[in-house]
């Protein structure tokens, strides 16, 4: 991972480069161009006007060859000075169609490459001294320049008509003493011409590139002057952004420290590799130890060792870029084992994660407190389910006081009372079993109490030789104990009275149904006996079974319904008083 280009990249944006700031990158970056093209355009210029005056060097030797040459031609009369003045006369004409090749709107520079280096020009300098030709012809010193260069080539043109006439006369041996004296005179005065113009020339040259050169150099120094107060600003803005840089570093780092040092947990920072890089004084003084002497170390030495495997599986989750969240066991030397909440947040920097932060939380106290609370509930519970299994118990002592007081009675009609009377009690008994049985001792499942109570009044009330056909449609219902009770006796009494009234001559059919609709708790119990009396009402009921099922409806504050079509039908519906009383 490029930590230090990372960091590069957010040191960049920390320099508040604003508009201004670019503005005076920009000026900058704007003059150091025209600068640097100053300095091209016044080297070649200066190479361009070099290459001139070798041009110049070479074009006044030519010129004061050809006079010599004409002179001798004049005075001897032998070819070879008329052959030798031709040559000299041959880079003048070239020079001279150098300067038309230049002034054309449409130049042949290829051809005008070879008249320079047929002049003996340097290679090297011909473009150059194109290109100032084409820049800066028009100042006044090179127009003067110019013009004297056109003199002179028309001086040379009559020189040329003097070496025709030389020739002819010569050719002719009409050549008389004067003539030829006069020839040579002629000659002279063009030389001298041609001289006068060369000094002109050379000073429109030195005049036009001292003019050059010090526009040149105003406009360098010029440049370089903006150049530097534009740099010196630049240098200010940037010194003062590296300080407002500095001290907002300075700030963030003194806020950092604060959220650092005075949390009240253990806070500290691991490296991608696991090893401690700081920490808070809380920390130290929870390990005992200074954060610098554990540098460079993990912090599994302080962690239960069967901790560690779960320990890196947070850390390694935090490097992917998921906080998380854990308890551990702290292990110190000479000390108790403290528990504590670990949160590991991951520590990024420009959008890299660069290690893990820690917070430690001491949770001891709590967990102790949670030891406490699980133990007393422990013990409750084991309470609770002595009170149940003391109170089943005792009405099973009931029942068999109630069955020891029958067998004694010399009554036979008071067998039914305590029948009926046990069956009762065995149904509450039932209750406290079940609740004694169940994890917890809020609720219990009435659809798998119904089935149980079912069996047992079966084998209570219906012989071995009877064909009673047993429908049973529960669904799972549970109820708390305030309302397991009544509704146990409920069905206890609805199922003794099917069972006693609802068979003929041991043969019927009997149907329960339990079910829960959202809130509403539906119980029915039906059989195919010979029905109750028409005048039947259960209100004004005379027996002790219809009496308890009367009162106990209205201990649920339940709605009933009796049909008595083809037997008899008993539907209760009442309001389930628990929010965990439906389960699925």
């Amino acid at each position: 991972m490029d930590t230090n280009g990372s960091f590069a990249k957010s040191s960049f944006r920390r320099l508040h480069i604003d508009r201004k700031m670019i503005g005076i990158l920009v000026i900058f970056a704007v003059l150091g161009i025209f600068l640097t093209i100053s300095v091209i355009v016044a080297t070649n210029t200066l190479s361009g006007l070099r290459g001139y005056s070798t041009f110049q060097v070479n074009w006044t030797e030519a010129r004061k060859d050809a006079s010599f040459q004409l002179l001798n031609y004049i005075s001897t009369g032998t070819d070879t000075y008329l052959t030798g003045f031709e040559n000299a006369f041959q880079l003048i004409d070239n020079a001279s169609n150098i300067r038309h090749e230049l002034k054309a709107e449409d130049t042949d520079y290829a051809y005008l490459r070879e008249l320079f280096i047929q002049s003996h020009t340097v290679p090297d300098d011909i473009d150059i001294m194109v290109s100032t030709y084409e820049w800066f012809h028009s100042f006044g010193d090179f127009q003067i320049a110019i013009q004297e260069w056109v003199d002179s080539d028309e001086t040379m043109a009559e020189m040329q008509e003097l070496a025709n006439e030389a020739h002819a006369l010569i050719s002719t041996n009409s050549l008389t003493a004067e003539r030829q004296q006069a020839l040579t005179n002629e000659v002279l005065a063009l030389d001298e011409k041609l001289r006068e113009s060369k000094f002109r020339l050379s000073a429109a040259l030195s005049s036009g590139t001292q003019l050059l050169n010090f526009i040149l150099l105003w406009i360098a120094v010029s440049l370089g002057l903006i150049l530097l107060t534009t740099g010196g600003m630049l240098s200010f803005r940037f010194l003062k952004s590296i300080k407002n840089w500095e001290r907002e570093i300075e700030i963030n780092e003194q806020k950092y420290r604060s959220l650092y040092e005075q949390n009240p947990n253990a806070v500290f920072s691991l490296s991608r590799e696991g090893h401690l890089i700081s920490a808070n004084q809380v920390f130290e003084k929870a390990v005992g130890m200074q954060a610098k002497a554990l540098k460079g170390t993990t912090i599994d030495r302080f962690v239960e060792k069967s901790d560690i495997k779960k320990l890196q599986f947070h850390f390694y989750r935090t490097l992917e870029g998921k906080s998380q969240h854990y308890e551990t066991t702290v292990v110190l030397k000479n000390s108790d084992p403290m528990y504590v909440e670990v949160t590991n947040l991951p520590m990024v920097v420009d959008g890299e994660i660069i290690g893990v932060y820690g917070i430690a939380r001491d949770i001891t106290y709590r967990k102790e407190a949670e030891l406490k609370i699980k133990e007393q509930l422990k013990e409750k519970t084991h309470l609770i389910a002595e009170v149940h299994d003391r109170v089943k118990n005792n009405l099973a002592l009931v029942s068999s006081l109630i069955q020891l007081q029958q067998n004694i009675s010399k009554k036979p009609s008071t067998g039914s009372f305590f029948e009926n009377t046990i069956s009762r009690i065995h149904s509450m008994a039932m209750v406290h079993e079940r609740l004694y049985q169940n994890e917890t001792f809020s609720s219990i499942r009435m659809d798998e109490y119904a089935n149980e109570l079912l069996d047992a009044v079966q084998r209570k009330y219906a012989s071995s030789s009877s064909h009673v056909q047993l429908i049973t449609k529960t669904e799972p219902v549970a109820l708390s104990i305030k309302q397991s009770i009544p509704v146990g006796l409920l069905l206890n009494e609805l199922l003794v009275n099917a069972f006693k009234h609802g068979v003929t001559e041991g043969n019927g059919r009997i149907e329960v149904a339990l079910f829960q609709k959202d809130d509403e708790v539906v119980i029915r119990v039906s059989d195919e006996g010979p029905g109750l009396s028409k005048d039947f009402d259960l209100n004004q009921s005379k027996t002790l079974g219809m009496t308890l099922v009367s009162v106990l409806i209205r201990q649920l504050n339940a709605d009933y319904q009796l049909v008595q079509k083809q037997g008899t039908s008993f539907t209760i519906r009442f309001k389930s008083n628990e929010l965990f009383s439906k389960t699925g």
